[in-house]
C-alpha cells in the first residue's frame, strides 16, 4: 500500500482546494478589488504545494511507479502539476503579452483538469484499497 500519512495528505488536500477556489475566485472577480489579495493567497498556497508535491517525489511517486498502479493519473497529475509550475512562473514573470497571454489560459484549464485528475487518482487509489483489503 502506498497511503500517504494523514497530516500529509490533509496539507495536501487544503492547499490544492486554496489553489482551486483562489485561481476560480480571481479569474470572477478580475479586474476587482480583491483581485490583488487572491493571487497572494494562491501564490502561497502554490509555495505550499510545490513542497508538499516534492515530499511526494521522495516515497510516494517512486513506490507507486514501481508498483504499477495509478501510472496513467500519476503520470498525468504530475505533468499537470509541472506545467502549472512553469506557466504560473510565466504568468509572474514573461515580459511578453501573447506568452502571458498562453501561459494564462492554459495555467486555468490545466489546474481545472487537475482537478479531475487528482480526483481520478484518488478514488483508484481507495478502490486498489478496498480490493486489496477485500482479499485479506
Amino acid at each position: 500500500m502506498n497511503r500517504l500519512p494523514v497530516l500529509q495528505r490533509l496539507l495536501l488536500y487544503a492547499s490544492f482546494l486554496l489553489l482551486v477556489a483562489t485561481g476560480i475566485a480571481w479569474e470572477a472577480l478580475t479586474p476587482g478589488p480583491g483581485a490583488a489579495m487572491l493571487m497572494k493567497i494562491h501564490g502561497a498556497a502554490a509555495m505550499l504545494a510545490l513542497v508538499l508535491v516534492g515530499t511526494l517525489l521522495v516515497q510516494h511517486v517512486p513506490t507507486g511507479w514501481m508498483s504499477l498502479k495509478n501510472r496513467r493519473s500519476g503520470t498525468l497529475l504530475i505533468g499537470s502539476l509541472g506545467w502549472l509550475a512553469v506557466s504560473g512562473y510565466l504568468l509572474y514573470y514573461a515580459g511578453d503579452e501573447s506568452l502571458r497571454s498562453f501561459a494564462s489560459k492554459s495555467h486555468l484549464w490545466i489546474g481545472l483538469t487537475a482537478c479531475v485528475i487528482v480526483a481520478l487518482h484518488i478514488r483508484r487509489s481507495a478502490a486498489i484499497t478496498y480490493r486489496a483489503n477485500a482479499r485479506a
